[in-house]
This record gives structure tokens, C-alpha cells and sequence, in this order.
């Protein structure tokens, strides 16, 4: 990578990271809610982190220190088999309503609706269909809270139930995680707001800390008053651009020197040492021949570590030492945020959930649009400014496949790297954990499983008066308990469409297309067929065994078209460089 390459930073005491907590030591102990009444209502929070791949995760495999979420894994249990849409916004839909995202406004992201030209389906708002968890829970009696990256576009979370709220421009994908204003490349035209009204940030901002900072000034105003809470905490991190504080900096300073292979190898070892995976578990070799980087003078193509320039392998891996930084700084404010609800009594009876909203990154460049006609720049790339204000790296598709290793793909696309994320869920009075679980579930049952711990009914398909999307996912509180290994059968259908990214699911058989259109020229190049694989044996994606199951590609065809006449999907008007090769 064609960067200025200023004084080397000194070597700092390389972190020396704590062991795996082995899941396993957890088999066969798991708690029943059936105290959560004698508590009163329990609290819940939410958790989403921003494109955090599968294997980010110490308790996911990986070498990042993550000991706070590692706790709420072994006090709860982790859902191995959780997916995800490809793409933040309409995950968060998803997440919020638990409905598909094209019933509820969310057809697109804000950012993507030119596809969709005057289509109110399509402006990626929550629109009058969507009925939220937090407007169903402060009817029911809670205080609602929200902290961080909203992206739902409309009125924000004031008009979505939240009482109390402080968010990102809510249209915004994402914005530099300090209190920059001179950066047009990070974004920090951007406002925020609280309560719906434009916020002041100060001057040591950095969005992790201060959105956990606010969330329990939240809490705290209105402990004591006999209600429960409900909040949601949507971190920006570590959705590009990869910055953290200089105390986080060079904790990982050398790690990353072995490269992709060597690290992508280590995680998917350590996730058989879990039980996340089988040990033969066949994995996604990964795709040196997957071109995505385009129009970005001096970004890396798809290479392999071995073909890359001295100067470019330690780029990389500099780039990784910060996105590591800034996970462990993420683990720390969950942390800071756990040790504030075990203070103030609230821990124990509170509902933890815990996810991403899709794969790693591996397209940053997509959203780069920052290079004048002169070919300047103002983005501050130099290598020794690599995460601090002025900055603007991401991961690579190498680093990204890393991140969802030991899967297919990443962030964009509906193989599994892109929709498969590390989930964690603990109950109220859980401490002893669950061995992991490989049960199907996904972003529609959390809304269901919410409701469920809480004790409230189905909510039906009105509210306020008026038709809403009703639920679609299923409460995991029998998954969760104990009380059942599955709460999905082979014959439910699972499919979602973004940007004419999609796919479609049956059991074990997934049939789903390669494609991004967020990429110029990426599209052109990308197979637009339909794929079929058989998840219970090739949950890597390895083998396409279309030609094979011609009936299972026609079942699942019609199953497709099912979809799309339900929830109304709709081709997006692409210009001519995007246009489908099939069509």
C-alpha cells in the first residue's frame, strides 16, 4: 500500500493474552428463568457491536483479548449458528422490530436508496409498519434507553419508543469515532443527537466510551423508581474507520506480523478447541482470486500475504494491531458497563443480548468517495498515524476473511461470512452457562425471546390502531433454558434480499448468489448464479452442488419467489456498470 511511511513506532510490551475460557467446562449446566418473577421484571439489554466478524472473539477463537464478553459467554450461552441480513441497517430492522426489514421501510440502507428512486419501501426509514421492541416494552411499563449508531433514518429513536436516546445522524452508516469537525473523510459533519435534539460533543470524545458513559447516566437517573429498563447499546466500533485511543494502540504491537493465513489457521483451531466447529469441520479456503478493490489508487487487491511488498505486509498488519485495540477497548466498556449494573443491583436480573450486525468488513473502500480532482486527500494515512484523529484504514478482504474464518465471504455478501455472527445470550439469574449451542436462530427471534423473558404476549399485527409487521422469528427462551435443543425445524424457510444481495433457506440447504453492487466494477466480474450448498456437511461453502440437486434448486426457487412476493421486493435501478450480466 502506497503509504507515507513516517518514524517506526517503537515496540511496546506485546499484550500477553489470557488463555480461552473453554466453553465446554460449562456442558450440561444451564438456569431456568423461572425466578425471574420473584425479581420483578427483569431489565434488558442489548448489545450490538458494528461489523464484528465470526471469529473476533476470544470466546469465537480469536487471539484479541475480549475477557468482559468472554465472561457473559461463560455465564450464558452462546449461539454458534445466529445469522444476520449482509448489511447494518436493515439488520438493525430486523433487530428492533423482528420483522424482515422490507415490511418496516428497510428495503435499503439510507445510504443505498438511489437504487430505488421515490420508493418509500426503499428509504432505508422506519416506516408506519414497525412496531418496536422499545415502544412494546415502555408500554408495558420500562424505561428505554439508547446509546450509539442508529441508522434507521425517520425521527430516530425518539419516535421509535426510546425515552431516552443519544445517537449518530440517523441516516448516518458511520462517523469518525472522535470529536473531529475538519475531516470531511471521517465523516464529522455528522451530528448527534439526544433526545432528538442536536448534541454537543466534547472534546476527549471517542464514541465507545462516551456512548457506555451515557447509557449509565441513563440508567442511573431513574434507579430506584421501581421500573425496569430496557437499553440498547449500539456501538460504532468496529465499523471502519479503525481508530482507538493511544492506551489501546500498541497493545497487539508484532501480533499480526505471521499474516492472514497464519492467524485465520490459529482461530479456526482454537474454534474446534471450543466446539464451535467439528473437528473436520471443512473449511472456506478463502479467495485470492476474488477482485475487490477498485478506482482507489495504491488499495491492496485481494493478495496473498506471501506476494506482498515488506512495506505492505507491515502496513497490514498495523491495520490489524488497531482494529485488535479497538475491540479490546469495546470489551472494556462492556465491561465498565457490567461492573455499573452489578453496583447498582441490576445485573443479576437483567436479560443480556449480545451480537453483530453482519460479517467483518472487507469493503471499506466502498465508502471512500474522499480524493479531490487533484488527487488530494484530506485523511492522514501516514503509518504513523494509523488509527489516531485524521485516519481512515480498514480491513482488507484477507483481514476480513480472518475476521469470518472459518466461513465464506464477509460483510455484503449472504454467504455464510457475511450473515453468520457471534452471538451471546444470558438470562436473568444466569451465572453456571450452557455448552454452546449450533441450533439455527437469527436477528427476527430476539425481539420474540425478549418479549418472552419479560413476560408479555404476542403483540399481534396492530398497535396504535393501525396494521403493523407482525412478528416473524421465534422465541429461543426454550433453547436457552434448556428445555429444547432447536427452535426452528427443517421446514421453515429462511430468505432475505439486500440491493438484489440474497438468499434462500430450507433445513440444511441454502441456495444464494455472489454479489455486491456497493463496489463499481465488482459486480461486472462476480458469478450472479444461483449456488446451492448443503450447510450440515459444507457449513464452509466449498462445494456448490447445484448441478447435482436440480429438484432441491427448483423447490427452493419457488421458495424464493414466495418471498419476494410477500414482503415485496423489488429489482434496484442500477446504473449501466451495475447491471446483473443475467439479466
Amino acid at each position: 500500500m502506497k503509504q507515507a511511511v513516517r518514524a517506526h513506532i517503537r515496540a511496546a510490551v506485546t499484550l500477553l493474552l489470557l488463555p480461552s475460557l473453554l466453553l465446554q467446562s460449562a456442558c450440561g449446566k444451564s438456569t431456568s428463568v423461572a425466578g425471574v418473577g420473584s425479581a420483578g421484571k427483569p431489565n434488558v439489554l442489548v448489545i450490538l457491536v458494528d461489523d464484528l466478524g465470526y471469529s473476533d472473539l476470544s470466546a469465537f477463537g480469536s487471539e484479541i483479548s475480549t475477557p468482559n464478553i468472554d465472561q457473559l459467554a461463560q455465564q450464558g450461552r452462546v449461539l454458534s449458528n445466529f445469522h444476520s441480513t449482509p448489511l447494518c441497517a436493515t439488520s438493525r430492522a430486523e433487530l428492533l422490530t423482528g420483522a424482515d426489514h422490507h415490511l418496516v421501510g428497510v428495503g435499503t440502507l439510507p445510504e443505498s436508496n438511489v437504487f430505488y428512486p421515490g420508493d418509500d419501501d426503499y428509504k432505508g426509514s422506519l416506516n408506519a409498519q414497525a412496531r418496536t421492541v422499545a415502544q412494546l416494552l415502555r408500554d408495558a411499563g420500562y424505561h428505554t434507553y439508547m446509546a450509539g449508531k442508529w441508522h434507521l433514518g425517520g425521527g430516530g429513536p425518539v419516535a421509535q419508543g426510546f425515552e431516552q436516546s443519544f445517537a449518530l445522524d440517523y441516516s448516518a452508516a458511520f462517523a469518525s469515532n472522535y470529536a473531529v469537525t475538519a475531516s470531511r473523510a471521517e465523516s464529522a459533519a455528522h451530528a448527534y443527537f439526544e433526545n432528538g435534539v442536536q448534541a454537543v460533543i466534547p472534546d476527549d470524545f471517542y464514541s465507545s466510551d462516551y456512548f457506555v458513559g451515557k447509557l449509565q447516566r441513563y440508567i442511573g437517573q431513574d434507579h430506584g423508581d421501581g421500573k425496569p429498563f430496557f437499553a440498547y447499546l449500539a456501538f460504532q466500533a468496529v465499523h471502519f474507520p479503525l481508530q482507538v485511543p493511544d492506551a489501546y494502540l500498541n497493545l497487539y504491537s508484532g501480533r499480526y506480523d505471521a499474516g492472514y493465513d497464519a492467524i485465520r489457521a490459529a482461530r479456526m483451531q482454537k474454534q474446534k478447541d471450543l466446539g464451535l466447529i467439528p473437528q473436520d469441520f471443512k473449511a472456506n479456503p478463502g479467495d485470492e482470486a476474488l477482485i475487490t478493490r477498485f478506482g482507489q489508487p495504491g488499495v491492496l487487491t485481494n493478495q496473498s500475504w506471501a506476494s506482498l511488498s515488506a512495506n505492505d505486509k507491515k502496513s497490514e498488519a498495523r491495520i490489524m494491531e488497531v482494529f485488535a485495540g479497538m475491540l479490546s477497548n469495546l470489551d472494556d466498556n462492556v465491561g465498565k458497563l457490567v461492573a455499573y449494573l452489578k453496583q447498582i443491583g441490576a445485573y443479576d436480573n437483567t436479560l443480556i443480548v449480545f451480537m453483530s450486525d453482519n460479517g467483518a468488513d472487507g469493503m471499506g473502500y466502498g465508502f471512500i468517495p474522499y480524493v479531490d480532482g487533484t488527487g488530494n486527500t484530506d485523511i492522514d494515512n501516514a503509518y504513523a498515524n494509523y488509527g489516531k484523529p485524521g485516519s481512515f484504514i480498514f480491513r482488507s478482504t484477507r483481514w476480513a476473511e480472518v475476521g469470518t474464518a472459518p466461513f465464506r465471504l464477509f460483510k455484503g455478501f449472504t454467504a455464510e461470512g457475511g450473515i453468520g455472527v457471534p452471538a451471546i445470550m444470558r438470562l436473568p439469574q444466569q451465572s453456571g452457562g450452557a455448552a454452546p449451542s449450533a441450533a439455527l436462530s437469527s436477528l427476527k427471534d430476539v425481539v420474540p425471546t425478549i418479549l418472552a423473558v419479560s413476560g408479555q404476549p404476542d403483540p399481534g399485527d396492530q398497535y396504535q390502531g393501525h396494521a403493523v409487521a407482525p412478528l416473524e422469528g421465534s422465541s429461543l427462551l426454550p433453547l436457552l433454558n434448556g428445555q429444547r435443543s432447536s427452535v426452528h425445524d427443517d421446514r421453515e424457510v429462511f430468505a432475505d434480499e439486500v440491493n438484489d444481495i440474497r438468499y434462500v433457506r430450507r433445513g440444511s440447504w441454502k441456495m444464494t448468489r455472489v454479489v455486491n453492487y456497493l463496489v463499481p466494477s465488482a459486480a461486472l466480474l462476480i458469478n450472479h448464479d444461483w449456488q446451492l450448498y448443503q450447510l450440515d456437511s459444507d457449513r464452509g461453502e466449498t462445494t456448490d452442488v447445484a448441478a447435482q440437486n436440480p429438484d432441491i434448486v427448483a423447490q427452493l426457487t419457488d421458495e424464493w419467489r414466495a418471498y419476494v412476493t410477500r414482503v415485496g421486493v423489488k429489482q434496484p435501478i442500477l446504473p449501466p456498470l451495475l447491471t446483473p450480466i443475467d439479466q
